[in-house]
């Protein structure tokens, strides 16, 4: 650095927090897995859901038929401003002897019982059905509820990611326009 300017130690010392400040969010992300092998049951996580982790519902019933109805309660702990994810489960032709499972319907219930986000149903493919979740939530204690019929035996898997709050990249943006900023009235001067 000894042959360097000011000025550049200044733009590259500036480059350097911003560029470390954006990765600093989510470190150490989760991700947590509940298993299902019946087609009612409930599950709680002991550990609130920060920004970056995963939740992962695996599902495989194989000795009954029947109504679905699995829920999975959380707490999302701050930071978090989103939920996204996806869902497949098989769907083997009618008179196939696959998994068949019909009528899913995921959803995310706030603590008053609340819907607060819902799946959008994206289409069948090579025997799955698949449908996405997308949408704004905060800090609180939730309850993801999957509903269905297995006409035969069920295979349903899900992943669900807390998004973390934006302010990192807005301060990656900002810090990269100071030095934009920096390095043009330095071309000029």
């Amino acid at each position: 650095m000894a042959g360097m300017t000011r000025f550049k130690r200044v733009v590259l010392a500036s480059a350097a927090t911003v560029v470390a400040a954006a990765m600093a969010a989510p470190a150490h992300a989760v991700t947590k897995v509940v298993e299902f092998n019946v087609l009612n049951a409930t599950a709680m996580l002991p550990t609130p859901f920060a920004s970056g982790d995963t939740l992962i519902l695996d599902t495989t019933v194989t000795q009954e038929t029947g109504p679905l109805s699995q829920a999975i309660t959380f707490t999302l702990a701050g930071g978090v401003t989103g939920l996204t994810g996806r869902a497949a489960w098989e769907v083997s032709p009618a008179a196939g002897l696959g998994p068949r499972l019909v009528g899913v319907n995921i959803d995310i219930l706030d603590a008053g019982n609340n819907l607060v986000i819902s799946d959008t149903f994206l289409g069948a493919l090579g025997g799955f059905a698949i449908s996405s979740l997308n949408g704004v939530i905060g800090p609180g204690t939730y309850r993801l509820v999957a509903t269905g019929t297995a006409v035969r035996d069920a295979v349903l898997d899900l992943s669900i990611s807390a998004v973390p709050e934006p302010w990192p990249y807005s301060l990656l943006l900002a810090g990269l326009g100071v030095v934009g900023l920096l390095a043009r009235r330095r071309h000029i001067g």
